[in-house]
């Protein structure tokens, strides 16, 4: 099982970020010629179903002296009818941060281009797309067909949480659990990791999420609110005046190589999207192997 490594709060979210960027199966709304729709955490790039709505990501790590260390991440969701999709992060390092001037921007078009805008700095860095990579023309999230769960392996479990009500727009959830032997599953021993992921299929898109891993200790808590299916202002998706523009470079291309459990790719840090598009394979979030260079280019 892959683990998660310690690192700070926003390096984390950036790494998350980009990895979903380059991997994230998308659906075929959207798409761009050779290249096909694109998906941004957890977010797919569809057209005809803007929304808005507000994220909170609670980070707890437990150190070796149990000490406990909370991080609190706030971000604004907007995706508008192009299909295009912005991201506000609020981070100071604090359990509360404020939402006034965000700490990042993410802007991500439906053809394969995303622009990083800091704001502190005023400079916007537009980095393409992968396009040589294939990608599925399948919804982003989709009902489980019940005769093809997915199999998280011998020392795992899976379960479907079925459908709750959220802000008016119905979601589905799963959870997968992991534990650290077949004899600990068994016995009734603490699983050594904890998957919870809600999506809508209705707005291709993914909502609340909870992570519960062991080595390291951490908890991460993923919480959506306010919801709004609603037309963001185009003018979210445009660079402002003013702001200094550098392009990265495309030739610098990273070194993607995911790695496979069950036919689902798993990352370095499971977090931030839901299953493979089919939901056909092990119930663990969709991922792809190291690529912090190309999310250190993005920022």
């Amino acid at each position: 099982m892959n683990r998660i490594p310690n690192m700070p709060f926003p390096v984390f979210i950036l790494i998350a970020g980009c990895l979903l960027m380059i991997l994230a199966p998308t659906s075929t709304s959207a798409q761009c010629p050779l290249i096909g729709a694109f998906g941004f955490e957890g977010i797919n790039s569809v057209e005809g179903l803007p929304f808005q709505a507000k994220q909170v990501m609670t980070k707890v790590t437990t150190g070796n002296d149990g000490a406990k260390r909370t991080e609190v991440m706030k971000s604004h969701v907007f995706r508008d009818t192009k299909g295009r999709v912005r991201i506000e992060r609020f981070y100071d390092g604090t359990e509360d941060p404020l939402e006034g001037v965000p700490w990042q921007i993410i802007i991500h078009d439906n053809c394969g281009t995303s622009v990083s805008l800091l704001p502190s700095q005023q400079t916007a860095k537009i980095q393409k797309m992968l396009t040589h990579l294939k990608r599925s023309d399948l919804p982003h999230c989709k009902e489980f067909d019940p005769n093809q769960l997915p199999q998280p392996g011998a020392k795992g479990k899976f379960e479907i949480l079925g459908h709750r009500m959220l802000d008016g727009v119905e979601i589905m959830g799963w959870r997968t659990t992991y534990y650290s032997s077949i004899e600990a599953m068994s016995s009734g021993a603490p699983p050594v990791e904890i998957t919870e992921r809600w999506c809508s299929t209705t707005l291709d898109a993914e909502m609340d999420t909870f992570i519960l891993s062991q080595n390291p200790k951490m908890e991460i808590r993923i919480v959506v609110t306010d919801l709004k299916r609603i037309e963001p202002d185009p003018a979210l998706f445009e660079i402002p005046e003013g702001y200094k523009i550098t392009v990265a470079d495309e030739s610098a291309k990273p070194n993607v190589r995911a790695n496979t459990v069950g036919g689902c790719p798993r990352p370095m840090f499971p977090i931030l999207t839901v299953s493979s598009a089919d939901n056909s394979s092990a119930a663990s979030p969709r991922t792809s192997g190291s690529s912090s260079h190309f999310c250190r280019d993005l920022v």
